[in-house]
């Protein structure tokens, strides 16, 4: 039966597909914008010849198409825009064994964060590229780089950590896990922050952590307590600004070495 639209027109119902009549792309190429060549993302611009423009080009082509020279506005490709957001492929990291599909917009962020095929850096970063899964960083750095005597710990026992400022990290290791911990110091004009990070995809297939942290001196104490531990990819050397640090001001440094006590615990489900 068909339906009434307000300007007195008539349109059938929406026509109810099976599964099997499910379609496949064989192309992707098509999806690529023309003129950079980039996936195409949402929003799409058009001419009035149907020649699109995806966000970040549309803004430099000075209100024309380059295709064929037409104005091109703001209206909006809305017919492209549903083949984008009906398009699944499979996750960029299907070589290295993620079964999962994803929207062609990779905007559901996992990819990036979530997958637990996501390569992992070296956490030294500087000197060495090799990438890896968040469960095989563990033996590279065993083979490749020295670890640190005093680098182990056990899961809810505080411990004392003594570092260098100027070293900036700080590997530690459980000797019951495959993963990574980064203790890291960030030298600002003010003071230095500390903050701790695993080394790992937000996956679920990798538990929850928290930490403890604190320094004394001279009577006053500096601490930080987060419920839950950042997961990291890569050891970045930008000062963290999600408040997920500990502040040590200058007035209550006494040279160029942190005498710290720290607790890392597995927070329970």
């Amino acid at each position: 039966m068909k339906r009434s639209l307000e300007d007195g027109n008539t349109q059938s119902p929406k026509r109810q597909r099976t599964r099997s009549e499910t379609g496949t792309l064989l192309d992707l190429d098509v999806l690529d914008c023309p003129i950079c060549y980039e996936p195409l993302t949402i929003p799409l611009f058009q001419c009035d010849n149907g020649h699109v423009a995806y966000r970040f080009c549309w803004p430099k082509l000075g209100k024309k198409c380059p295709a064929c020279a037409l104005p091109i506005g703001n209206k909006r490709c809305i017919a492209m825009e549903s083949v984008l957001k009906s398009v699944i492929i499979p996750c960029r990291n299907a070589k290295l064994g993620c079964t999962e599909n994803v929207p062609y917009v990779r905007d559901s962020g996992h990819e990036k964060e979530y997958c637990r095929f996501s390569l992992c850096s070296c956490p030294e970063i500087k000197e060495c590229n090799y990438t890896g899964l968040y469960d095989k960083i563990l033996f590279h750095y065993l083979v490749s780089h020295l670890l640190k005597p005093d680098c182990s710990f056990t899961f809810g026992e505080p411990r004392d950590v003594r570092m260098a400022i100027n070293d900036k990290t700080f590997v530690l290791r459980t000797i019951t896990k495959t993963l990574f911990f980064v203790l890291q110091c960030f030298r600002e004009p003010n003071g230095v922050y500390v903050a701790v990070n695993c080394i790992a995809p937000l996956t679920p297939q990798v538990e929850k952590f928290s930490y403890r942290i604190s320094y004394s001196f001279d009577g006053r104490t500096c601490s930080h307590e987060s419920p839950e531990m950042k997961r990291i990819l890569e050891v970045s050397f930008q000062t963290p600004r999600d408040k997920n640090f500990m502040f040590v001001p200058n007035s209550l440094l006494r040279g160029e070495v942190l005498e710290m006590e720290l607790c890392i615990s597995k927070v329970e489900a």
